[in-house]
């Protein structure tokens, strides 16, 4: 759910209610109460201007406290679901609510918070943008949740994907759309380059690839990190192709190329991406509790490390290929050595001496 203008839209008396609701009070208070009150704004094009109006809502776009006022202004939407099962995430102006399905009580229960949130955005004039609202049942079973959703009587649109932080989740987890997605501006973007730099060095045109290129193949990649040998060939592909039109390269291996230029396939990178998420997961240095998904394994009597991961049973390939189970085989392999390093940065020197080949699937 998306709010409708949202930065233009916050009350300023509201606002200040709710600043001092949260125990800011006094010459604070007063200091943020002037930098809201007393705003003009016009409209200059050309040589011509409009004439001063007073601005009566919303924060100052631009500014340092703007959007820290504004996320003041709706924290509190999250009280609404006190004491209910579902989970709500915010990000900026963006609102998503989630619920396990198993009957047409929790249907019933989820639209009445949507109508909870529909409530509070009428009584803070934070109006909803129906429009881009929209809804994804995920999972296999159809049959227990194919109920509709309406905010303020607009029916939400159900859809097949949907895009979270830069991520398109389906409706399978399977992320063969957002792959392909980034597959077809991975390939368009190192083909720019190409047509873009006049300087042909192989040095200087890979350094470019790992800059432009690389990083919006392998952003959030621990989320979707494809198994299946076609997908991870499709995105290894970009570089394979890439690598193949550099000057004296185009006739040797893959591989080969990779070695020569100091670069690592995308396949090894992203287990190396996993396995460092892992770490950071259980070293608790992200704001993920660790308990969530991993579980240390009970039997030390085999052979590994002090930190070995219990591997849950999966069912379902969607649970099997999820982060948390497909990483635990790899990490419990590590050496001592390198589980036990007491720093990140020392941990990631010491996983790249790791040879991870035998993890590898993708074609040579």
């Amino acid at each position: 759910m998306i709010s409708s203008k949202h930065f233009d839209s916050v009350s300023h008396p509201k606002l200040v209610h709710k600043l001092h609701a949260y125990g800011i009070c006094g010459n604070l208070l007063n200091i943020l109460t002037d930098f809201l009150s007393d705003r003009l704004q016009r409209v200059v094009l050309s040589n011509a201007a409009s004439t001063f109006l007073p601005v009566t809502s919303g924060v100052p776009q631009g500014s340092v406290l703007g959007p820290l006022l504004f996320l003041m202004y709706i924290n509190d939407i999250v009280d609404l679901f006190d004491g209910s099962d579902v989970c709500v995430k915010l990000y900026a102006d963006d609102i998503k609510i989630y619920l396990e399905i198993t009957n047409n009580t929790d249907c019933a229960t989820l639209q009445t918070l949507i109508n909870k949130i529909s409530d509070w955005s009428d009584n803070w004039q934070l109006k909803l943008a129906n429009n881009k609202c929209q809804h994804s049942r995920i999972g296999l079973c159809r049959a227990v949740c194919s109920a509709d959703y309406y905010v303020s009587d607009v029916k939400l649109r159900t859809v097949q994907n949907v895009r979270d932080l830069g991520v398109l989740v389906d409706s399978h987890l399977t992320f063969r759309d957002h792959i392909n997605s980034i597959v077809s501006r991975g390939h368009l973007r190192a083909m720019q380059i190409w047509r873009c730099f006049l300087c042909k060095d192989a040095s200087l045109l890979c350094k470019a690839f790992i800059t432009y290129v690389r990083p919006m193949l392998e952003y959030c990649s621990p989320v979707w990190s494809p198994v299946t040998v076609t997908l991870i060939n499709q995105l290894e592909s970009v570089q394979r192709r890439f690598t193949k039109r550099l000057p004296g390269f185009k006739s040797l291996p893959y591989d080969e190329r990779c070695a020569l230029l100091g670069i690592d396939r995308l396949e090894l990178r992203r287990l190396r991406a996993d396995l460092i998420m892992c770490y950071k997961i259980i070293r608790g240095l992200v704001l993920v509790s660790a308990d969530r998904f991993f579980s240390l394994s009970c039997n030390l009597r085999t052979r590994g490390h002090s930190y070995k991961l219990f591997l849950p049973d999966s069912r379902i390939n969607c649970r099997q290929h999820f982060f948390a189970v497909r990483v635990v085989r790899i990490w419990n392999s590590l050496p001592e050595d390198i589980v036990s390093a007491d720093r990140l940065s020392l941990f990631v020197r010491l996983l790249n001496r790791v040879n991870l080949s035998e993890f590898l699937i993708g074609k040579s």
